[in-house]
């Protein structure tokens, strides 16, 4: 195996970091992804999110969210709490963002950023429900010590896999990632926390759009 082969991809990286992160900082759900020379989020990959939550944020709720890429760069923080976001936002924009949180269970939410030089490359996103809490100072902290691990993290090289998942969504990609280590349907609907009709459902989608028959052809031809 070249060198090359053995590097992970943009979505198992992000899977890796929120592992990393959520085991000192715990959070419901999170999401890792790519920003672009505008300043925008991209190549999201997701942990325990609803896709519908997902999309509803790409589709309506993106511009009101304290939190995107560009309000994180302006503020000069690597590491932003909501309170700190929506204090620079009006309060229709709040308002309408709590809005959405709130119908989803989020309680608060924590935005960590990666940089190379003074352009932002990468973010992670913790979401915590009001079981968790909100994020202490304390937790703050360790994620302003851990930041720069993020960062070295979005600056490693990846392989190119990406490209094979490009067509898949994001949910798609973590059943895919799964598979690749094993999991069965049970281990899959425990982890991404769905119901058995519904892995089985996004299986059938996944066999269909790789052009595949069973689990051991659509990891060779994703990953292999």
């Amino acid at each position: 195996m070249t060198a090359s082969a053995s590097l992970p991809g943009v979505h198992e990286l992000g899977q890796r970091c929120i592992a990393a992160f959520t085991r000192v900082v715990p959070a419901t759900l999170c999401a890792f992804y790519r920003i672009d020379p505008q300043l925008q989020a991209r190549d999201f990959s997701l942990y325990c999110m609803p896709e519908p939550m997902h999309q509803a944020y790409l589709q309506r709720y993106r511009h009101y969210d304290p939190l995107q890429p560009r309000h994180c760069a302006v503020a000069g923080r690597p590491v932003l709490s909501l309170h700190m976001g929506m204090a620079h936002q009006g309060r229709h924009a709040s308002e309408v963002y709590q809005g959405f949180l709130q119908r989803h269970g989020v309680l608060d939410v924590v935005e960590i950023l990666a940089c190379d030089g003074e352009r932002p490359i990468a973010g992670l996103s913790l979401l915590r429900n009001h079981a968790l809490g909100h994020f202490r100072v304390d937790e703050l902290q360790t994620l302003h010590a851990l930041q720069g691990l993020l960062e070295i993290a979005a600056l490693a090289p990846y392989s190119q896999v990406d490209q094979r998942l490009s067509t898949l969504t994001p949910r798609e990609r973590e059943i895919a990632w799964l598979l690749r280590d094993g999991a069965d349907n049970k281990t899959i609907a425990r982890r991404l926390e769905l119901g058995l009709p519904t892995v089985k459902t996004h299986l059938i989608n996944l066999f269909r759009k790789v052009g595949v028959g069973n689990r051991t052809e659509l990891v060779s031809s994703l990953f292999l």
